[in-house]
């Protein structure tokens, strides 16, 4: 860090220095405000974002999604595990941060389902999701009205936020 933000010095005195003034940030000149137009297109399109995104993510493989819902399924069960042969009390914030973080993952993995990302065929998706979802408490039929939300984005008519 710099030594005028009363960071560090020479002198290993790692104390903040509140005597030394902090700089500000100086608001964007005329020349740099007219280089950048936020109301301008970019410089690309969506053709161009889809064609640098390798061809074979865009291919569901239902394999591939289920391995994922089995490892997540076993590492919230190993995760369990360990907690309930451990019990410390020390330790429990620890697990529910990690626990947490794996019911995100079912979460997430639920609402590819919603969004039919899942797999292509809507029963595996219907199944999955709902299993997925009822494991954390989270209604399924919500994503699935999600999904018509963003096929349907900004749309007057046909766009349930719109209702």
């Amino acid at each position: 860090l710099n030594s005028r933000y009363g960071f560090y010095s020479k002198t290993r005195n790692w104390a903040l220095n509140v005597a030394t003034p902090l700089t500000t940030l100086q608001s964007p000149s005329e020349e740099d405000t007219e280089r950048f137009d936020p109301g301008a297109p970019p410089p690309f399109n969506l053709a161009d974002i889809r064609a640098a995104i390798p061809k074979h993510c865009w291919v569901k493989n239902p394999w591939m999604s289920m391995s994922y819902v089995v490892r997540d399924v076993a590492i919230v069960f190993g995760l369990a595990a360990v907690a309930a042969y451990f019990n410390n009390w020390l330790l429990w914030p620890l697990y529910w941060f990690a626990q947490g973080t794996m019911f995100w993952a079912l979460f997430v993995l639920g609402h590819d389902c919603g969004h039919g990302s899942f797999s292509n065929d809507p029963r595996l998706n219907s199944v999955a999701g709902h299993l997925l979802h009822s494991s954390i408490l989270v209604p399924y039929h919500g994503w699935i009205s999600h999904r018509t939300h963003h096929q349907n984005h900004g749309h007057v008519e046909n766009d349930e936020s719109w209702h």
